[in-house]
Order: structure tokens, then sequence, then C-alpha cells
């Protein structure tokens, strides 16, 4: 199926299929990498939304000079430093796209990525979309498409949830993940935090309304930065600690409807009881959380990695 094609089939109320959308933060240095992987789409209806988080760099007048020259629609939104969280939340409400895929600034395209996407999206029954929140595809590392992040999906098209991904298939590593633009909308994330809040926590909610359709196709490429959340993960939710023990424990209720092996319960039992330590509650139960054997055995565990980290960090700062 050509771009054409694809256009022709897709009809947006808003005139777009698909918003592509990069959140930063004083990453100028980067930005050229994904303007240009833009700029190489095959397929040209899109538009790009980039909302700054309080950047100090250049990063304003470069899109200025990217927008006098492209083929595509360019929107910049600046913020002061909040969070991706947040960037992500205003990115949407700004989206006229009805896909809405977060290409990061450590990203960039494949060629046809946002053709793919779009024939992948097609090849859903248009009569049961509105069971699916959207479509999950491979990242690859800059060696080429042959060096996927993570694993790959065990069928080439797979339609299952964020849940049932990693506890059934045993998937692991980061994919790159499209969204209905009208499923984020009803689903935010959640702004009474502010600095890091773990986009699984609202992958996981959807995973308990809708299915996603995993397609074993590399459609971006990424490369980790020093600074990024993939090198600072641990501080990052050490310092969103309450956020990070509420994406726990909304993983640890949803083993009450989908399936949550016994070692992936202890683990986020662990990981649960180990953020509660760090946001300075020691509290051993809590009344919204079912009877589980993991509880007792996470929590000496939790102590012991809690004060693992609190070294670690420490360790880090000086």
């Amino acid at each position: 199926m050509t771009g054409t094609e694809v256009s022709q089939m897709i009809k947006s109320t808003d005139g777009l299929p698909i918003t592509i959308f990069t959140p930063t933060y004083n990453r100028a240095h980067l930005l050229h990498r994904v303007y240009q992987s833009l700029c190489q789409q095959s397929f040209k209806d899109f538009e790009w939304i980039v909302v700054d988080d309080g950047s100090t760099d250049n990063t304003a007048s470069l899109i200025t000079v990217f927008s006098e020259s492209s083929d595509f629609s360019i929107r910049y939104e600046y913020q002061p430093n909040s969070g991706k969280h947040f960037a992500t939340n205003r990115g949407v409400s700004l989206a006229k796209g009805d896909l809405f895929a977060v290409l990061d600034s450590d990203d960039w395209f494949d060629p046809d990525a946002i053709k793919t996407i779009l024939d992948e999206w097609q090849h859903i029954d248009e009569t049961k979309r509105q069971d699916y929140s959207g479509l999950v595809f491979l990242y690859a590392y800059s060696s080429g498409k042959h060096d996927i992040v993570g694993t790959a999906f065990p069928r080439d098209i797979l339609d299952s949830n964020a849940i049932e991904i990693r506890t059934v298939h045993g998937v692991k590593g980061d994919n790159f993940g499209v969204l209905r633009r009208d499923v984020l909308e009803e689903n935010p994330f959640p702004e009474e935090f502010c600095g890091f809040v773990m986009e699984s926590l609202i992958w996981n909610r959807l995973a308990l309304r809708y299915k996603q359709r995993f397609v074993n196709k590399v459609v971006a490429y990424t490369e980790y930065q020093a600074d990024g959340l993939s090198a600072n993960g641990l501080q990052k939710r050490v310092e969103s600690a309450p956020a990070t023990v509420l994406r726990y424990k909304e993983y640890i209720l949803c083993a009450e409807t989908r399936y949550i092996s016994p070692w992936g319960l202890l683990k986020a039992h662990v990981n649960y009881y180990r953020y509660q330590f760090h946001a300075g509650n020691l509290a051993l139960f809590d009344a919204e959380l079912p009877w589980h054997y993991s509880k007792l055995l996470a929590f000496p565990l939790a102590a012991f990695v809690w004060s693992f980290d609190y070294f670690k960090l420490k360790k880090r700062i000086t």
C-alpha cells in the first residue's frame, strides 16, 4: 500500500491520521536527528509537536529554523520544567492526529515508519478498533534493524496487552508504542506528582480495558543517553517515590484480573515496599492490597534492596 493510498483510507476529524510528539529538555544537540528522520518519511501527512520542558539551550530557535523549511506541520510549546508526564499531557491536548506516537529526543524513525504504523492500524477491522488502545512495534539500536532492543514478540502479529506481553509471553526491553489520542485524553498522566512518573503506570491501566496489537517490525531507533531516564532510572524513581509506589501498587492490584507469575508478583511487592521506604513510609501492610504470601517475603527483601539503593545513590552523589 502506498502512502497516498493510506492517506485516502484514513479519515481523521481533524484532518490528520497521526501526531508525532517529542518531549525535550536541553536536547537541541539531538533534535537534528529526530527532524531529519521525519523529513525522510515516505508518508508526509502528519504533524510534529515539540513540548520543551524548560530547556535553557537553543531548542526554541532550532525548532524555528526547522519550521521554516519543513514540508510538514511543526508546533512548538514551551513549559516550565515539570516533567515528561506534564509534557505528554500537554502534547496530547494539542494533538490533531487520531494516533499519537512519542518519538523521544534520543530516538529517530525508519524512513517508512509512519507508513508502517498506519498500514498496521488499517489491518485491524474498523468495527473492532475501539477494543484496541493502539499498536506496539520494535526498537533497534543505531547499529541496524537486526540489533533490536530487548526481545522480539513471540509472533509477527500478536494481540495482547502491556501486562500479558511480559508476564505470559516473556517479552523484555523497551518497545515503541503508538496510542489512540482519544484513549490518552481519557487516561492522562496524574499531575499531582512532580518529577518523574513511570510510563508503565498508564500502560498497565490501559491493559485492563484494551488490547494492543504487537507487530514484529522495527520502526524506530534509539541511542540511550548518559543523562537520560534509562541511565538514571533509579534516581528518578526515588526522587518521585510516591508516584513509583502508586505504579507498583496498581500493578499488584492488576493480579486480581490479569495473570502475573508468582515471581513477578513477588518482585512487584518488593518494589512497592522498597519505594515506600524511599518515600519515608515504613508501614508493613496496606489494607487496599489483597493478602498474598509475597507480602511477608517482600518486606525483608525490600529493606535489603532499599539499603543498597541508599548507598548506591549516596556514592553517586559524592
